[in-house]
């Protein structure tokens, strides 16, 4: 969740690109095409030319053959909706942008099907490669309905009160996405660069479109992902290096991690929790998890929110629509509170073929946490699970809980 204030400058920095063309060849096929989709027409937006510039710079330390694409849009109104594309020059060495395409009117496009599936017909159609990366950097809020007041699944458009994509959008989206990947009809990696994004339904939902999911299953860090730093990893030769910018990342904020003390955008030592799923072992983890379901289905019907009072849940001291209640559990932390010690040691020797990089500082700050403060991370399993309670407060959740891929695989439908 980026929370501060930046000057917002013009895309068009002198001297801040070269200007030569790109000479790759025909006969080159480059190694990797990453997109970037950030819909920052919302309250974000003041943070998507520092992000934009990081990634500039991050581009000075990646191969020649390799490119990234920019879809970029804010709520700035002398700045549309546009596809950039950086790469480096073979001759120069230099980091080049060009525009792509530019929208021809900034509306609340940025969070509908037609519009993601634009970008990536644009993108990827134009600047085909051996293998693929899509970063997702918004606004995020797993796999809430968007329907309840301040609630957004991946996205936001059009300011504070504007539309956001539903999971089911963003799955035809993607789905569709694929469909311009050519042979590798499947992204090596997805990463969201956003709140909430990592949880088990997530996840599964999107598991056939990726090889690895990079996430955060809390609030994330103001300042957002070192661009400058984790695009190294990401453009590695071959595959992806999915648990390399992880742990980047992770190290950048745990080295600077103060306790939470003096901490601020600038300088964020209120640490971070980042993980990695690898989704070829997810129909494992849910079968292992349906099991458990099963066996401890009359109690589990029956639970409360005070019987999980013990449970690490992530997002402390909010209000839903106007009711303090919790979606995001630690999935680890759940499923060990109500089975025994060798059913959870057989539950997570799945979880950790799943989960191949996790990890937390002691702390992490949520705004919510005591009207604004560092949260306790007690237990960290690297994903997060809903619980849907018998409470008619949960009952909206419940019913779009019980439509997504997970429910219905723990359910054995």
């Amino acid at each position: 969740m980026k929370i501060y204030r930046i000057l917002f400058f013009m895309l068009y920095v002198a001297g801040f690109f070269s200007c030569s063309e790109d000479d790759t060849s025909d006969e080159d096929i480059p190694n990797r095409t990453i997109l970037v989709y950030m819909a920052g027409e919302n309250s974000l937006s003041d943070f998507a030319l520092a992000d934009f510039q990081e990634m500039a710079e991050g581009m000075e330390a990646v191969e020649e053959n390799n490119h990234l694409l920019v879809y970029l849009d804010t709520k700035e109104s002398s700045q549309l909706p546009a596809i950039y594309h950086l790469y480096k020059d073979k001759k120069s060495g230099l980091v080049n942008q060009e525009t792509v395409y530019t929208y021809p009117e900034q509306d609340d496009s940025s969070v509908t099907v037609e519009r993601m599936e634009d970008v990536f017909r644009r993108a990827f159609e134009e600047y085909p490669a051996e293998s693929y990366g899509l970063i997702l950097w918004s606004h995020g809020e797993g796999w809430l309905p968007g329907t309840s007041s301040r609630l957004r699944s991946f996205g936001q458009d059009g300011g504070s009160s504007g539309p956001v994509m539903e999971i089911a959008d963003l799955d035809e989206a993607i789905s569709l996405g694929t469909t311009y990947l050519g042979e590798a009809r499947h992204f090596d990696f997805i990463y969201f660069d956003a709140c909430f994004m990592q949880g088990i339904e997530v996840a599964y939902q999107l598991r056939n479109y990726t090889d690895y999911l990079i996430g955060c299953p809390l609030e994330t860090p103001g300042p957002g992902a070192p661009y400058d730093q984790i695009l190294s990893p990401l453009f590695e030769t071959g595959e992806a290096d999915a648990v390399g910018m992880a742990q980047t990342y992770y190290q950048i904020y745990a080295d600077a991690y103060d306790g939470g003390q003096n901490g601020s955008n600038d300088n964020w030592t209120f640490g971070a929790a980042i993980s990695v799923v690898r989704t070829d072992a997810l129909s494992d983890l849910a079968g292992e998890t349906g099991q458990l379901y099963g066996k401890y289905a009359d109690s589990l019907a029956q639970l409360s929110a005070d019987d999980l009072a013990s449970v690490q849940f992530f997002d402390y001291n909010r209000r839903y629509g106007g009711v303090y209640k919790h979606a995001y559990y630690d999935f680890g932390d759940f499923i060990h509170s109500f089975v025994t010690t060798e059913e959870y040691d057989l539950w997570e020797q799945q979880l950790n073929q799943a989960v191949v990089y996790a990890a937390s500082t002691p702390t992490c700050y949520s705004m919510y946490y005591q009207g604004g403060g560092n949260m306790p991370i007690l237990a960290f399993s690297g994903l997060s699970t809903y619980i849907p309670l018998a409470d008619a407060a949960y009952a909206e959740w419940n019913a779009a809980y019980a439509a997504l891929d997970w429910a219905h695989a723990v359910q054995g439908d």
